[in-house]
């Protein structure tokens, strides 16, 4: 009896060593965990420090939201700084960040990037598909420039009575021009074509887009008209002249007007 009684406490006193331990190694995994503001910390030092083209996050902080380590695509402008200088550079910004997360800074010069790209990189692929765009120079520039391209692009295809062609374009052109807005606004790019969705944002950033209901709704029906199984624009139609110059009013009101509203 005794001895069975001894064993019964062994394995209590098991049971609890073993819970202790899982304890510590869940204590241990958060204190290692990347929060959102330590990631705004090691963006605004490497900005504040080398001023580069973009930072991106990919690896598991960007797909699950939380990990043990920060994975950075620095894009540089390698006319300004080597590659091995901004490397240095970027080492130095982070060592304040060293001893509370790990950083894993990848720099990589523009022409560089490109140049891999063309060959079809996996590396590449998948920080595209599973990226975060954490900083762009000149980011809400850049995206009205674009954004001013689709409206060009959609007003070629309308004279050429390319109507499904040009509704595509002018709703890309609608959602670039109210990104452009919101990065302005100092908002955290987001992967979304949804016009709801960007106009949902705009209103917690106070942009005003003056965009009706029954617009929002036209121009979310082009995007979701994109396949050929749908038809084109709307269900069971190809788009008219008249949708095609709708979505082009539309798109041209955001886009030929930011600088008037800022």
């Amino acid at each position: 009896m005794m001895i069975k009684a001894n064993v019964s406490f062994q394995d209590a006193d098991q049971r609890r060593q073993c819970g202790n331990f899982w304890v510590v190694c869940q204590l241990l995994e958060r204190c290692a965990m990347v929060y959102q503001n330590q990631i705004q910390e090691a963006v605004e030092a490497i900005v504040s420090t080398i001023h580069p083209i973009s930072i991106v996050l990919f690896g598991s902080v960007a797909t699950k939201g939380k990990g043990n380590d920060l994975d950075l695509l620095i894009v540089i402008d390698e006319k300004q700084a080597s590659v091995p200088e901004t490397q240095m550079l970027v080492h130095r910004c982070l060592s304040g960040c060293y001893s509370r997360f790990a950083v894993d800074p990848f720099v990589v010069a523009l022409d560089a990037l490109r140049e891999v790209s063309s060959r079809k990189s996996p590396f590449l692929r998948m920080i595209v598909k599973e990226g975060r765009v954490l900083y762009m120079k000149d980011a809400d520039r850049e995206w009205m420039r674009q954004a001013r391209e689709e409206m060009d692009m959609a007003d070629y295809l309308f004279q050429g009575k390319f109507y499904k062609g040009c509704c595509y374009h002018a709703q890309r052109a609608l959602e670039k021009g109210i990104k452009s807005r919101l990065l302005g606004k100092g908002w955290e790019l987001e992967k979304t074509h949804s016009v709801a969705r960007l106009v949902a944002i705009s209103r917690e950033f106070k942009v005003r887009l003056g965009l009706s209901d029954e617009e929002i709704v036209f121009m979310d029906s082009i995007y979701r008209g994109r396949y050929p199984a749908e038809e084109g624009l709307l269900p069971f139609r190809e788009p008219s002249a008249s949708d095609a110059e709708k979505a082009i009013h539309i798109a041209g009101r955001i886009v030929k007007s930011k600088r008037s509203n800022n």
